[in-house]
């Protein structure tokens, strides 16, 4: 009989031999006993290296095994077969303990077909899983391989501060599935106030003074603020126990998302810096002013309170003055700027001078030249800090880590944003990353990979992909990558599924987030291109400016726009079975992104013939033509989300209320915070609610002035800003109950869907 043999059961050794009993119950159905003795007769899976084993280190010893070639205290792993007489031995160690987990996993990827996605685990069945002819070490490339975790709320799948506990236990179990070793939990500061100074701060109500209505700023909760710090300890203690990391924030780190509470403000009275901008501009949204000793000290108690409560102090961050403009002058901001970063560090320093301190870069990216970036860098102490840039695929050529002056020269983390909140289909810089990733990996100054998407588990590829290139980056080729994707995925359906994703990334990978010096970029979603139209102001922005911004994201589009339609219909002819989470999730996630595609090349071209007919050289029935074919595709698109509860808002509030008691007056700040100019994205109510109606009104007033031979410049009429508003207003007095959608019935329909989708496709492109 097989055993598990581990020194002790407790601590990682328990946590590794529980995993890997369970993955090999799954595919075999035979249960393995997890002992700390060896019998001497029993074939025997033995985790821990000789360092904490004292089996492994008798076999090497005895030469039945050679010595580990791991590094300590590094996450190298091996995993050996050995004969022992007549007994089969698997040895799998790690140099730390997550290694160890790491060995674990990939014992069942290399021997019995297994796969781990955000989503899903793929285990086969195996009648018998071999443990001999076993030889693998492993070593990463990058020191530091993550996510970052960001504060928006509207959808379950797509936010953090959603999850509960079982939920971030999974996502921490597929991080060490994925062998990644670092995480960010930037979701506010929970209770850090009320456990840092206790005698002035009380927890609050549900209600949030400045509550901003219909504004991702409306931090109203929708769980206890108690229960969010209990969370958070058990998220974080479940984490370190598995060896995560996870940095501290050091410094000024006040933001929309962590705000200072009146009773702090009210009691402590803190000064401020200055506040050149009307952003940030509230009392609790200001930064204290860190020139007075007694700020910073209150800062730091809240890293303290943070490190004694829920942390370690392993590993620090900060945001510094992140898009904060104290003065109107350039160079009084930056002096500003560069002086909390020293008052920032030299604080840390006198605590922790050893520790390493992560700088993030997306204050570089905005309102940095590459010499003040390179200015900074000069002073900083290369020993303990590292430049931590989730800004590496900036469209931006000239301001980004290549001209920063830390190539070679000082420590960094490379890393890959996926922006903004209303951008949560498939997508990605992808030809910027295969350029740069290669840079990052020939650079042994080089530190790191990680991802920050401002919404999780937007994208499953760029997933995939993020956390095998983290741990070697030889996987950066798109081309080559997605073939092996799709195997591992979907199995006997990848070469189905292959050409999908082959032909759909043409178009997806179009579109990518944007640094903030580019203004070429085109709209991520269908919501983000009527936001455009509407931001614009009076005149529908069909100035020469916006003319040949159009032109550009047609010609952009043109040449790979055609492949729309067959993609559809490749998706609308797959036959998903019903138990299949992977393929009826992208199935929806590859016919959105390419609706979006389609609908951005639309409105380009609307935009060009509307023009054109104003000047008598485009025929009145094109463009109408075009008009009810975009209108079209924005009806299908809310039937094409109603299929899949990911995109549902109603169930993303039925499931909060599932967890755990949850505000009752919730609803409300939930709508807000998904439909506002930043955060609107692909979600069934807003499609039912807001979208589709404001399209219509968008559609009836262009159709009519095309029929009345009006070709005077294209100006909204007078009422067109109270008709929106109209629209929005009854959205927030529908109960989301009312707007939500029936997944049977739009799931029974989603070929006919696609089929359609196609149809209108073709129309738009004829």
């Amino acid at each position: 009989m097989l055993k598990i043999l581990v020194p002790k059961k407790q601590g990682v050794f328990r946590i590794a031999g529980e995993e890997f009993a369970a993955i090999w119950k799954k595919s075999t159905g035979e249960t393995l006993p997890v002992v700390t003795r060896d019998d001497g007769k029993s074939d025997l899976v033995v985790l821990g290296s000789d360092a904490v084993n004292a089996f492994a280190h008798a076999k090497i010893i005895e030469k039945v095994i050679p010595q580990f070639r791991i590094r300590t205290n590094m996450d190298d792993y091996q995993l050996i077969s050995a004969k022992d007489g007549k007994r089969n031995l698997l040895f799998i160690a790690g140099g730390r303990p997550r290694a160890l987990l790491y060995g674990v996993y990939h014992f069942f990827e290399s021997q019995a077909d297994c796969h781990y996605f955000w989503d899903g685990d793929v285990i086969p069945a195996h009648r018998k899983i071999r443990i001999s002819g076993v030889d693998i070490l492993e070593r990463p490339r990058f020191e530091y391989r993550g996510l970052r975790y960001f504060a928006h709320r509207s959808l379950n799948r797509f936010q953090a501060e959603h999850w509960d506990f079982p939920e971030w236990k999974r996502e921490i179990d597929w991080l060490l599935k994925r062998r990644l070793n670092f995480f960010m939990l930037r979701i506010g500061l929970d209770d850090l106030f009320q456990k840092a100074f206790p005698e002035i701060v009380r927890y609050p109500g549900y209600e949030v003074p400045e509550s901003k209505a219909r504004s991702y700023d409306d931090r109203n909760l929708f769980w206890s603020l108690k229960y969010r710090g209990e969370l958070r300890k058990k998220i974080l203690a479940y984490a370190r126990e598995r060896d995560l990391l996870h940095p501290e924030d050091v410094g000024t780190m006040t933001h929309w998302y962590s705000r200072t509470p009146h009773d702090f403000l009210n009691k402590v009275n803190p000064d401020f810096l200055p506040q050149a901008t009307a952003g940030y501009s509230e009392k609790t949204g200001l930064v204290w002013d860190i020139r007075k000793d007694a700020n910073l000290d209150n800062y730091f108690k809240l890293t303290e309170t943070h490190i004694r409560e829920y942390g370690a102090p392993e590993i620090f961050h900060t945001i510094g003055l992140a898009e904060r403009q104290c003065y109107t002058d350039h160079a009084s901001n930056h002096q500003m700027k560069l002086y909390t970063y020293r008052r920032i560090i030299a604080k840390l320093r006198e605590k922790y001078p050893l520790a390493p301190l992560l700088i993030g870069t997306w204050d570089f990216c905005m309102y940095w030249s590459n010499e003040e970036v390179r200015s900074l860098v000069e002073e900083l102490d290369p020993e303990h800090t590292l430049i931590f840039d989730y800004t590496s695929d900036t469209t931006d050529e000239i301001h980004n880590f290549t001209n920063w002056g830390i190539m070679g020269k000082f420590p960094w983390i490379f890393g890959i944003f996926h922006a903004y909140e209303p951008a949560n289909e498939i997508r990605g810089n992808y030809d910027i990353i295969e350029r740069r990733l290669p840079l990052a990996a020939a650079d042994p100054m080089c530190r790191g990979l990680v991802y920050w998407p401002e919404c999780s588990h937007t994208d499953t590829l760029m997933l995939d992909y993020m956390s095998a290139n983290a741990w070697n980056p030889a996987n950066g080729k798109l081309k080559d990558f997605l073939p092996g994707f799709c195997e591992r995925r979907y199995g006997k359906f990848a070469s189905v599924m292959l050409p999908v994703w082959e032909k759909a990334m043409t178009l997806a990978k179009l579109i990518g987030w944007f640094g903030p010096q580019d203004h070429t970029d085109l709209p991520c979603s269908f919501s983000d291109m009527l936001f455009r139209i509407r931001l614009a102001g009076p005149s529908f922005n069909l100035d020469a400016a916006m003319l040949d911004k159009l032109r550009r994201q047609h010609r952009l589009l043109d040449p790979e726009i055609g492949g729309a339609p067959e993609i559809f219909r490749l998706l609308a002819a797959l036959k998903v079975p019903e138990d299949s989470v992977f393929l009826r999730r992208d199935r929806i996630d590859l016919a959105r992104t390419i609706v979006s595609r389609v609908q951005s090349y639309a409105f380009a071209k609307l935009g060009l013939s509307m023009e054109a007919w104003r000047g008598k050289k485009c025929a009145s029935g094109k463009v109408l033509n075009l008009l009810q074919a975009l209108l079209t595709t924005v009806e299908l698109e809310s039937a094409l989300l109603d299929a899949h509860e990911d995109y549902s808002l109603h169930d993303s509030l039925r499931l909060l209320e599932q967890k755990h008691r949850t505000n009752p007056d919730f609803e409300r700040t939930l709508k807000g915070n998904a439909e506002n100019s930043y955060c609107r994205s692909y979600i069934s109510e807003l499609f039912r609610g807001v979208y589709l109606p404001e399209m219509r009104a968008l559609s009836e007033w262009i159709a009519g002035k095309i029929r009345s031979g009006d070709r005077s410049e294209w100006r909204f009429p007078a009422d067109f800003d109270a008709r929106e508003k109209a629209i929005q207003d009854k959205f927030y007095a529908t109960p989301l109950s009312e707007l939500a959608p029936d997944h049977e019935k739009a799931a029974r329909a989603l070929s006919s869907t696609l089929k359609q989708l196609s149809a209108a496709a073709e129309q738009i492109l004829s």
